[in-house]
């Protein structure tokens, strides 16, 4: 049993539907399959439970065969559905590998000063779920909205999503960054970096075959966003994190040559050097440098 189901999931506002084509777009992929959905909404009266989307992921490095499944649950039934998700042993938590919830960011706006819940606090009742089904991507999405948020919820949402390893997508990102992505361009690269049961490696010279270092780099990074959160605003703390220098430095060094022949081959086996050269440091040492290294990977792969 392949565990290659990207579950996609939000209130009933077609924001799921939206999503997956818009990821069919930015991915050049093929043709939407308009057809398929257009069928399996007429057998269910225009419901998207149960709406599954088969995608081929494209990269420079692998192909990999997954579905996209979709279920847009109401308001006043997410509990029961949600817990119904969450009973121990369904055959839906073992073949999700990547999650992703979508909230209405115009509804979190009016909200703010309401003790009334948000569209983004549903995600919260999907953690049982996610213990359960260990997916290796957990993505947040903020739709596009007419009016913005306000500081406090904007660093809410942003601190529980990275205290429970959520990737956080916020639609009205923008950035002159070279390379940087955001919105859904930035949403299909967290979907690439996963691997996915089943993948096909393309023989791409100048790729290591390096997966478990890959997947340390990414918990390193999200070690050191937790890190952040927990400083706040401590001098002595944040003295020890690198400056966004010494991460455009490291960045340089390890990826100057990225288009290469063997550039990433390179990458690589300086990463591991580090590795190495790190045993011989401090802790307070490693910890930055770790800090550095993760943070440029992430800079320069979308980790």
């Amino acid at each position: 049993m392949f565990k290659n189901k990207i579950f996609v999931t939000s209130q009933p506002n077609a924001s799921t539907l939206k999503f997956v084509k818009d990821i069919f777009a930015a991915s050049n992929s093929k043709e939407f399959p308009q057809k398929l959905v257009d069928t399996r909404l007429k057998d269910t009266n225009g419901d998207l439970v149960g709406v599954c989307i088969p995608y081929e992921i494209d990269t420079k490095y692998y192909t990999a065969k997954v579905d996209f499944w979709l279920d847009e649950i109401d308001k006043a039934t997410e509990k029961e559905t949600i817990k119904a998700y969450c009973e121990k042993d369904t055959e839906i938590s073992k073949v999700i590998d990547a999650f992703v919830f979508i909230f209405d960011k115009n509804e979190s706006a009016i909200f703010i000063h309401s003790s009334q819940p948000s569209s983004f606090d549903t995600v919260k009742e999907w953690l049982p779920f996610l213990e359960q089904a260990q997916p290796g991507i957990r993505l947040c999405i903020g739709t596009s909205s007419h009016q913005p948020l306000a500081m406090e919820k904007d660093a809410e949402i942003n601190d529980w999503c990275l205290s429970n390893s959520f990737d956080y997508v916020d639609m009205d990102e923008k950035t002159d960054v070279p390379m940087d992505k955001v919105g859904i361009e930035l949403a299909l690269e967290i979907i690439q970096t996963n691997f996915w049961d089943g993948m096909v490696k393309k023989n791409v010279s100048g790729v290591a075959e390096d997966e478990d270092l890959l997947n340390d780099l990414r918990e390193l990074k999200l070690a050191h966003d937790r890190d952040i959160l927990k400083l706040g605003d401590e001098d002595e703390g944040e003295e020890n994190m690198p400056t966004q220098h010494e991460i455009d430095k490291m960045r340089d060094e390890l990826f100057g040559d990225i288009d290469g022949e063997d550039g990433l081959d390179k990458a690589f086996e300086a990463i591991q050097a580090m590795r190495e050269h790190g045993k011989n440091l401090s802790d307070e040492e490693r910890r930055k440098m770790a800090a550095q290294v993760a943070l440029s990977f992430a800079a320069q792969l979308g980790l």
